[in-house]
């Protein structure tokens, strides 16, 4: 079998309180709010589709995001240039976003910033250097 797709379109994740995680995507990061319809939102992250869907449930009000179970591992956004993430480190501890600094991937030769959304959910802010 062959998949001829064309690239992701859009991911979706879940959260323990969908109007708290949609304030956090919205005015925090300053993601574009597409839709909102029952329950679940579509944001633009600077070109990339993602929704948020609000608890299900059997979603455990306690549940926090675990990056050691089967799944979603975290999510990657681009950004132009390495030496933009210092910069960028700064915004999110102004606006109390939990991070890790400025790391080096070892694996990529890549520079990024790990970040984490109210659930726990981890993110990076990923500066991938130009290939020789």
């Amino acid at each position: 079998m062959s998949l001829l797709t064309g690239g992701l379109h859009h991911l979706t994740i879940r959260t323990t309180d969908l109007s708290r995680a949609k304030r956090f995507y919205t005015d925090t990061l300053g993601f574009q709010l597409v839709r909102e319809r029952d329950g679940a939102v579509l944001l633009n992250a600077h070109g990339t589709l993602f929704g948020v869907l609000g608890a299900a449930p059997e979603t455990s009000p306690e549940d926090r995001f675990d990056p050691f179970r089967v799944g979603l591992d975290h999510l990657a956004l681009a950004v132009a240039n390495a030496e933009s993430l210092h910069e960028l480190k700064q915004q999110l501890d102004a606006a109390g976003v939990r991070n890790n600094g400025v790391e080096d991937d070892t694996l990529t030769g890549a520079r990024y910033i790990a970040f984490y959304d109210p659930d726990g959910i981890a993110w990076e802010l990923y500066a991938m250097p130009a290939i020789r």
